[in-house]
């Protein structure tokens, strides 16, 4: 009996993974972009990307000011994983209209 409660409460605190979202980017057509998080209130959102390309697949992490037009890189990496190893970028950019960073943001900002 103790086992079986052990077992369910792994199973109760395992996290759900959300379905991978596609997203898309016209910029770079030759590449499928997913999202597989997004989080944030108000004008400040985060948002965790997929690329998957004629190089391989990518993972980033963006952080947007919906209100300022601004994003920076929080992590670029080859896996979820190396994200963590990455340095994010210092300061906010600006979001230039047609850029990936810009159809990122469009989807960063939505909602919520």
């Amino acid at each position: 009996m103790r086992f079986v409660m052990m077992l369910l409460g792994c199973v109760l605190v395992t996290p759900v993974i959300a379905a991978e979202v596609a997203i898309k980017v016209p910029s770079d057509p030759k590449a499928k972009y997913y999202v597989l998080e997004k989080s944030g209130t108000g004008a400040e959102r985060v948002i965790l990307t997929k690329r998957v390309g004629p190089s391989g697949t990518s993972f980033s992490k963006r952080r947007y000011n919906c209100s300022n037009n601004t994003f920076k890189y929080l992590g670029d990496a080859d896996t979820v994983g190396g994200l963590a190893k990455s340095k994010p970028d210092p300061k906010m950019s600006e979001r230039v209209a047609g850029s990936i960073s810009y159809y990122v943001g469009v989807e960063a900002c939505k909602g919520k």
